[in-house]
């Protein structure tokens, strides 16, 4: 259901969003890197008679190594996880126990999935928005780019990297174009779902957000028109579900419209 990254020609509709699980490997991929950063500094010889090399640096720069390798095997697993694969699977894999990779690592993902379960709040396309949440993965068009950059920008410069460093990487996005983004439908599902808890978070209603909402999801079906080769291209009762979502929409201008002027 999902899409993979496409590069496609300005005139084109936006991509969707990255999913859960492109972010897992999007941050296993960037943990690799820094192990590869590591290990690259240490392999040259020149530098070992250097009167700023300390005793035990050799030493320390190994340890530090094996630090980031243990991160790798940490987020391999949660994004193992997030490809469904079983504790048992990730036991036999590590020549452990089902029960003993649970509890090793079982921690690990809770933390990773909590902000993406449970955000702080969500963005108008639905998706999560949580500063715990790694690379700033979505952010609202027009505001600020998070300190900690974003997904794709984090993608663009593995990228790069890449061409940079390995010969065998001859693809010009050897890392984003393998990263699977939402689907229209899945988008006009987390709009939905997004639409749904505003109104039951909500103390006072707030009439524009909910039609904004929903005039998003209208958008998103009128896409998934234009991306559908024909009618069983289309979920079941599609055409129903449009009519009901633009007639929502419309209500609820109405009704904030009526509240402004009384």
């Amino acid at each position: 259901m999902t899409e993979m990254t496409s590069h496609t020609d300005p005139g084109a509709d936006p991509p969707h969003p990255y999913t859960t699980a492109a972010l897992a490997r999007l941050m296993l991929s960037d943990a690799h890197c820094e192990v590869a950063e590591a290990a690259l500094k240490r392999i040259g010889t020149e530098g070992d008679s250097s009167s700023t090399v300390a005793p035990g640096d050799f030493v320390r720069e190994a340890a530090e190594l094996m630090r980031l390798a243990e991160a790798v095997q940490r987020r391999a697993v949660i994004y193992e996880r997030e490809r469904r694969t079983s504790w048992e699977e990730i036991g036999e894999a590590l020549g452990i126990t089902r029960q003993s990779a649970h509890t090793r690592f079982a921690e690990h993902v809770k933390a990773w999935r909590e902000p993406l379960d449970n955000p702080e709040r969500l963005h108008p396309d639905g998706t999560p928005d949580d500063r715990r949440i790694p690379y700033g993965a979505r952010y609202a068009p027009g505001s600020v780019v998070p300190a900690n950059g974003s997904a794709e920008k984090t993608a663009g410069l593995l990228d790069e990297w890449l061409r940079r460093h390995n010969s065998l990487a001859d693809q010009e996005h050897s890392v984003s174009d393998g990263l699977p983004r939402y689907s229209t439908i899945e988008m006009a599902i987390l709009v939905g779902d997004a639409a749904t808890r505003l109104r039951r978070d909500q103390l006072v209603p707030d009439l524009q957000a909910e039609a904004d909402l929903w005039d998003l999801r209208v958008a998103l079906q009128e896409r998934m028109l234009r991306e559908s080769k024909g009618e069983d291209d289309l979920p079941n009762g599609f055409h129903q579900s449009l009519a009901s979502d633009r007639a929502r929409a419309k209500a609820l201008r109405e009704a904030r419209d009526y509240d402004s002027v009384a």
